[in-house]
C-alpha cells in the first residue's frame, strides 16, 4: 500500500464523542515517520511530536518522550478524507488547504 496520500496536515472534521478529541485537532504527517499532533491549549498551539508507521491498514504511533503508543485502523476515504477507526468509534479528518504533498516530477517533462 502506497502511503504518500497521508503526507500533509489533516484537520478534525468530526469524531465519535467517546473519542474525546479536542476541537481543532490537527495531525501533520511528514516523510520519514514524523507526526506532529497539534492541540489548541488556551488559544495556543501545543505540538506533540510523535513517530508513526503504516502496516497494511493500521496506523501505529508512538510518543518517544512518554510511554504511550497507539494502533488504529486507517483508511483513505472518499473526497480525500482520512478515516480513523478505533474499534468502531470513528474520527474523520480532512486535508488542510495547501498541505497536499507535491506530486513527483515527471521525468519526461522539461
Amino acid at each position: 500500500m502506497h502511503n504518500d496520500w497521508l503526507l500533509g496536515t489533516w484537520v478534525l472534521l468530526r469524531a465519535d464523542p467517546h473519542l474525546d478529541f479536542a476541537p481543532g485537532v490537527r495531525m501533520e504527517f511528514l516523510a520519514g515517520g514524523e507526526l506532529r499532533y497539534h492541540v489548541d491549549v488556551g488559544g495556543r498551539d501545543q505540538v506533540i511530536h510523535l513517530i508513526y508507521r503504516i502496516d497494511g491498514d493500521m496506523l501505529h504511533t508512538d510518543n518517544p518522550s512518554a510511554p504511550h503508543s497507539l494502533s488504529v485502523r486507517i483508511e483513505h476515504g472518499a473526497g480525500d478524507a482520512m478515516l480513523l477507526d478505533f474499534s468502531g468509534a470513528r474520527a474523520v479528518f480532512i486535508r488542510e488547504l495547501g498541505s497536499a504533498p507535491e506530486p513527483p516530477a515527471d521525468p519526461h517533462i522539461q
